[in-house]
């Protein structure tokens, strides 16, 4: 980390790519640990001596972010807490859900375009 002047006055610390690399990889491997992402940048700012600000903007500079789809985190949070037998029952009861939906498609397929009698 180097710290410049700008008319008189600090500017901002550039920071070495692998630095920024590094902090930004932290924030996602405990990600899941924390309620947020802020909660997890915060948690690895001071670390590597930057605002939580600054560190959130590499995480959503990275790109990482963008691969994970918020509504899969969240189902693989809650199927890992269930037990074996709590994914048997929502296996099945999935499994009825897209019968219903797939007997749906059949009958609509079938009627006619108009909908009219």
């Amino acid at each position: 980390m180097t710290a410049k002047t700008v008319r008189g006055r600090a500017a901002r610390p550039s920071y070495p790519a692998d630095t920024r690399a590094r902090a930004v990889q932290d924030v996602l491997d405990i990600q899941d640990d924390h309620p947020s992402l802020w909660a997890a940048v915060s948690e690895v700012a001071p670390r590597v001596g930057c605002a939580p600000k600054t560190l959130l903007e590499w995480v959503q500079d990275s790109g990482l972010l963008q691969t994970v789809d918020p509504v899969l985190l969240y189902n693989r949070k809650r199927l890992a807490a269930m037990s074996k037998t709590e994914l048997e029952l929502e296996n099945q009861r999935l499994r009825a859900e897209n019968d219903v939906l797939r007997r749906a498609c059949l009958i609509f397929a079938r009627s006619p375009a108009g909908g009219g009698a």
